[in-house]
């Protein structure tokens, strides 16, 4: 549990960076969330045990609110808009969910309590920036409530604005030139004690062409291609086929840096209203409604348009009356070729940019009573939309430009009147207008919900009542994703389907039991008994699931208590994991069985065997080293259900004799099957050889010529065979006076929240012998044993401050490879600390300052850290300050 105090000396502006650093939750979307997934800008969402944000539910005040969706049209719970200021405390529950709060509760929930009955009038204004400068951000909160009618209603709200201002990697040394693993000139083979693979900085592209002024000739000596660069009537040897490694690498820095436009930070701005009221009828009837309106604009920029190399001659390009530059005619006449390759980047259009415009609104009306026998009921209705326009720009028509020949082509040529383009110079702003086009793409969302619960005492047993819950739940969703029709047509660089109008109403039932065994006996002073059963029938699937969970409570004293759950949840497919239309793009591909590549994966070698199986041989280079692999990536109606059982055992420990001491463990154990999910094209490539054999659903997602060349990888929905989550949650609390124990002036706060991960694997079944293997990645890089926050808090009369350390263990980047397959194998521990001041001015001000990442902890020397993360700053030292003002 998470008090409001906790939250607010965090000094965030996001509840979700509140709680996503912390050591239960994975990386889930946050304020770095953007670059490539445009439509994820500005989203906040949890992801609990590090099983995906689609399995983690949050609630407010209990009730599930609207949902959004992701940029790959997946439902998700947005947290961003919640009413921070009027956050009572945050639950967090694991285990048995599903079975009370419905099947997205897989990995659990994050229950966000609101103030009840709230008076008053807090402004709050924050400023930030970091001490490089980039990211920086502001905010403004308005708070009012006000009991009315002798206090038996109530009326708040809450203005929100935020605004966060972009960091590009540039601005970052570690990030300004792509810090990459390289193949090792000086490694001999495999076991030669010497790493394969070693770390270098300033990893650029060398045939973007950027200024309009670079080709490349063939060199037959080296294999590969001699980049020049013309300089007026010369053209100058810029990077030389020797200094291009796996056909795209360049370690001199001589060539083109994506991340020079990317963003490490998107901007974005949000307006979130949100208003309650609510009003006692009579003594045992209460009405209440919310409103929560919320509007967010983000912004992203990657690298400008781009022609792919292209292969051509002399003779092709002067019939399309494209000057030969006498540079290129002197390079060609030495190497005694008339071909030549040439690619294009627009850059005088300037970047590719994404501007994401999400509204969203939904009310709420509520009606609670008490029933004079004592059981007590409630009824919801909960109706909101989501609507979307992603607006895309400068993005080349490729059906307007022959990108063999360079010939500008389509309704230009029916007029006569095409604009001049040479690959050889700038492209003029005529030809960026005929070339270069802006589209919208919308999404549209609608649920809409009905609820009705009801609660109270049975009957009596010797050791106390027995409480009985139920409830039944209607939900209907609506999805509607439309590309423009140039994204849908194909004749951009990528390509989107639609997904017309979908639709699925789910039904639910519940019910629930609470039952006293023993009471006020030797070492029990309690045990009760809890189970839930939840069943729930999907239009789509035209099926009925089942969730259930069973737990008992044992209250050996009042300062021991033991707490158990075993249960099970379903989890069904999402319209947008059903019926995600196709999108055809291309992405960076590695191929695990490239020569560079074959002695990576697995310790025993598995990888070079699987790779034989294909055909390949070990000294294979892939089409993947010179170009971008195409990813079909798309829906699956064939998807059925997930299934999960969990079970988690622990004790709280509150000592009588230690005052304010909380000390609670707590075992949990997440059995996934059926595991529905999309895995990402590197990774289905990875998991095709690595598995003990080729005869898995990895391989079948892979289409390979009879060469071997990758034509395609399909990166679709599938249900995997399963994963698992187990370790330990430790959390500690303790409060004291100084005085007490030193004599010094002041109260102290202690608090420690850890995880110990034991196992986070994943299972996959041969198909031909059925034999089922497992991967644990517990300990490696992004699967840390440990991770932990410690907390210290100290204040004295109007003085406050607090100071949070937070760590990850260190890992390997493969567990399960060889020792040698990368220098510096190992991702170094992630430690830094937050500090945060505050001091209370007048009766109704305080004012505050904080620092993040006090020491300035950087990890720009690492492939795996230096482009930043949850776990490892990319920001730098960030520093805020801010006002609350109460009335």
């Amino acid at each position: 549990m998470i008090d409001k105090e906790s939250i607010k000396m965090t000094g965030e502006l996001n509840l979700n960076e509140v709680l996503s650093t912390m050591p239960q939750f994975g990386e889930g979307f946050d304020s770095t969330s953007g670059s490539y997934s445009f439509g994820n800008s500005g989203l906040n969402a949890l992801d609990l045990r590090n099983l995906g944000v689609i399995r983690t539910l949050a609630l407010v005040n209990g009730h599930r609110p609207v949902q959004i969706t992701s940029d790959s049209n997946i439902m998700i719970s947005e947290i961003g808009m919640i009413p921070s200021e009027l956050v009572e405390r945050v639950e967090v529950l694991t285990g048995g969910a599903s079975a009370v709060y419905g099947a997205d509760a897989v990995a659990g929930v994050v229950n966000f309590i609101l103030k009840d009955n709230y008076e008053g009038i807090n402004v709050r204004t924050q400023m930030g920036t970091s001490e490089e400068g980039g990211g920086e951000t502001s905010a403004l909160t308005v708070t009012f409530g006000e009991n009315f009618h002798d206090n038996r209603g109530n009326f708040a709200f809450s203005l929100d604005y935020f605004e966060q201002e972009p960091l590009h990697y540039r601005d970052r040394k570690s990030a300004a030139g792509r810090t990459r693993y390289i193949p090792n000139p000086e490694n001999t083979g495999p076991e030669d004690g010497i790493p394969d693979f070693i770390i270098h900085n300033n990893i650029t592209y060398p045939d973007f062409n950027i200024s309009g002024n670079t080709f490349g000739v063939w060199n037959s000596e080296l294999g590969g291609t001699d980049w020049f660069q013309l300089d007026g009537d010369q053209a100058q040897l810029r990077t030389p086929a020797s200094a291009i490694m796996q056909g795209w690498m360049v370690t001199d820095g001589s060539g083109y840096d994506p991340n020079a436009y990317n963003f490490a930070r998107s901007p974005f701005e949000r307006l979130n209203g949100y208003s309650r009221a609510s009003y006692e009828l009579t003594d045992t009837l209460r009405l209440s409604a919310d409103v929560m309106y919320s509007k967010t604009e983000s912004y992203d920029e990657i690298d400008p348009d781009f022609i792919w190399s292209a292969w051509t001659t002399v003779e092709d390009l002067e019939a399309n009356s494209i000057a030969i530059p006498s540079g290129v005619q002197q390079v060609l006449a030495d190497y005694g070729d008339n071909w030549l390759e040439i690619p294009y980047t627009f850059s005088t259009a300037g970047p590719r940019w994404h501007n994401t415009e999400r509204e969203y609104a939904a009310v709420s009306v509520s009606l609670e009573g008490e029933f004079a026998n004592g059981w007590s009921w409630d009824t919801y209705l909960n109706s909101g939309f989501t609507d979307s326009v992603l607006t895309r720009g400068n993005n080349i028509r490729y059906d307007r430009i022959d990108t063999s020949t360079f010939s500008i082509i389509g309704p230009c040529e029916e007029t006569g009147n095409c604009p001049e383009f040479s690959p050889f110079t700038p492209a003029s702003q005529e030809v960026i207008d005929y070339l270069m086009v802006t589209h919208d793409t919308t999404t549209e969302v609608q649920q809409h919900a009905f609820a009705a619960n009801l609660t109270g005492a049975l009957f009596e047993l010797p050791a106390g009542t027995v409480q009985f819950g139920a409830g039944i739940e209607t939900r209907y969703e609506n999805l509607n994703y439309q590309p423009s029709e140039l994204w849908a047509s194909g004749i951009l660089s990528s390509q989107k389907t639609p997904i017309d109008d979908v639709s699925r109403t789910v039904h639910e039932a519940y019910g629930e039991l609470l039952v006293p065994l023993l009471a006020d006996l030797p070492l029990v002073q309690s045990l009760e008994f809890e189970a839930a059963i939840r069943g729930a029938e999907y239009s789509t699937e035209a099926a009925n699931f089942t969730s259930w969970k069973s737990g008992l409570n044992w209250a050996l004293n009042d300062s021991v208590r033991f707490r158990t759950v075993y249960s099970k949840a379903v989890r069904a497919p999402q319209l947008g994991e059903m019926y995600l239309g196709t999108s055809i793009g291309y992405s960076d591909l590695t191929d695990p069985c490239d020569s560079d590549e074959i002695d990576g994966g697995p310790s025993d070698g598995r990888r070079a065997a699987n790779c034989a199986a294909l055909g390949i041989a070990p000294d294979w280079d892939s089409n993947l080293k010179g170009q971008r692999g195409r990813v079909i990536s798309e829906g699956n109606q064939d998807l059925k259900e997930e299934d999960a059982t969990s079970f988690t055992a622990g004790f709280v420990f509150t000592p009588s004799f230690i005052e304010d001491l909380n000390v609670s463990i707590d075992y949990y154990d997440i059995d996934l099957s059926d595991m529905i999910a999309r895995f990402g094209a590197n990774n289905t490539m990875s998991l095709c050889v690595d598995s003990e054999t080729i005869n898995n659903d990895f391989c079948n997602q892979i289409v390979r010529a009879a060469d071997g060349d990758v034509v395609s990888v399909r990166d679709t929905f599938i249900n995997a065979d399963g994963s698992r989550r187990t370790g330990i949650d430790i959390e500690a609390d303790y409060q004291f006076s100084l005085a007490d124990l030193t004599g010094l002036p002041g109260d102290l706060r202690l608090n420690l929240v850890a995880t110990r991960q034991l196992e986070s694997s994943y299972s996959s079944t041969d198909n031909l012998t059925g034999k089922l293997e497992t991967i644990d990645y517990v300990g490696e890089y992004d699967v840390p044993k440990w991770k932990g926050d410690l907390t210290t808090s100290y204040s004295l009369n109007d003085f406050s401050m607090r100071l949070t350390t937070k760590y990850t263990q260190a890992g390997p980047i493969d567990l399960d490879g060889r020792a040698e397959r990368y220098q510096n194998n190992i991702v170094p521990d992630s430690l830094y600390f937050n500090l945060w001041t505050g001091y209370q001015v007048t009766e109704s001000t305080q004012a505050y300052l904080g620092i993040n990442n006090l020491t300035d902890k950087r990890w720009t020397d690492h492939p795996y850290t230096s482009y930043g993360s949850n776990n490892y700053s990319l920001l730098g030292r960030y520093m805020y300050a801010g006002v609350y003002l109460n009335f």
